[in-house]
């Protein structure tokens, strides 16, 4: 606890020295802070996103065999599960999330404390751009962040067509109804750390442009 509590005071030190240098804006720093988190951030999430996207390309072009594997095993569910594997070994295919969990090691506890420390400076903060009061929730900082988890999920070419459309409206209402009932200062966060998140989308989709057919 005292190494965590050491850790959110750190957050709660660098944030208000940002503030400080943005003329006493605790929400401008807010937006600082999370665009330069996840910007560090970047090169490890994109890798991993772009390796997803190779997995579900992959798992597409094996559909006939593993459909073929299906209907020969149907009555024996153990020698189509080795033969599933024999498959992915035969070409390539890695079923583990040791990336996406490492990702998710490294980017809970930062934002566990960032999230902390805004929590605690946001009752102290005043307002910033539209936003009167920092420790309120706003309705159009709600929005905006939906607007852009919709942009994210709709630019995703991870995400197969034929569930685009039941999918991408799940995580967009989840993300307006969090931020809704947040504090604006932890609105803002998450408004910039998803800002990153569409930046990474774009990047992804361009990568796979430049890849051989």
């Amino acid at each position: 606890m005292a190494i965590w509590s050491m850790f959110v005071e750190g957050i709660s030190v660098l944030l208000t020295q940002l503030a400080q240098l943005l003329d006493g804006s605790f929400g401008v720093a807010v937006i600082v802070l999370a665009l330069f988190v996840r910007l560090m951030l970047l090169p490890m999430t994109l890798r991993v996103a772009e390796q997803g996207w190779l997995q579900q390309r992959q798992m597409a072009a094996l559909k006939p065999k593993l459909d073929h594997l299906r209907e020969r095993h149907a009555k024996d569910p153990a020698a189509y599960a080795s033969a599933t594997q024999a498959l992915y070994r035969e070409h390539g295919v890695t079923m583990g999330l040791g990336s996406s969990l490492r990702v998710a090691a490294v980017q809970a506890p930062i934002g566990a404390g960032i999230y902390a420390a805004i929590r605690q400076g946001v009752a102290g903060a005043g307002g910033c751009l539209w936003i009167p009061k920092l420790a309120r929730p706003d309705l159009w900082l709600a929005l905006i962040v939906a607007a852009l988890n919709f942009a994210v999920m709709l630019l995703n070419p991870a995400m197969p067509e034929q569930t685009r459309n039941l999918l991408q409206f799940l995580p967009v209402l989840i993300s307006f109804v969090l931020v809704w009932h947040l504090a604006a200062g932890l609105g803002l966060y998450w408004a910039g750390s998803t800002s990153v998140n569409l930046l990474q989308t774009l990047l992804l989709r361009q990568r796979i442009r430049c890849m051989p057919s």
